[in-house]
């Protein structure tokens, strides 16, 4: 995946790819303009932690983006999927509806997130968090 990420935007030259431990972020505080975990927050063990990692390397006014997989409705509405997910390797340690979502973050003290939910066969939910003091 991060070869075909690299492929795809070699045109750009502001852009690096890293392959990291989301729970354990080899960056110094608050390195980044935007921090960005595309569909990994429901796979992690800790996902608290990687929250908290992800909040570390943010600088102040800068923002989170994470966008993640959702159920429409409750956890076993999408077994059968989970199954084929499973059956691949993939490993979902969370869930999430589009209201456990959004108490993940406001849980961990982020109010001020704003949510967008978008539907489909694997709905999706994408979280936009500034960091604020």
């Amino acid at each position: 995946m991060l070869n075909q990420t690299r492929k795809n935007c070699n045109e750009f030259s502001n852009i690096t790819f890293e392959q990291a431990n989301i729970q354990d972020l080899n960056y110094p505080d608050e390195s980044f303009d935007k921090v960005i975990a595309g569909n990994v927050i429901h796979l992690v063990d800790d996902r608290n932690k990687a929250l908290s990692e992800l909040l570390r390397v943010c600088k102040i006014g800068g923002y989170l983006i994470i966008p993640t997989y959702i159920n429409k409705h409750d956890k076993s509405s999408t077994d059968f999927l989970l199954k084929v997910f499973s059956s691949m390797g993939i490993d979902f340690k969370e869930q999430f509806t589009k209201q456990s979502y959004q108490e993940f973050f406001e849980s961990n003290g982020l109010t001020n997130g704003e949510y967008e939910y978008i539907d489909g066969m694997l709905p999706s939910a994408i979280a936009v968090i500034e960091k604020v003091e």
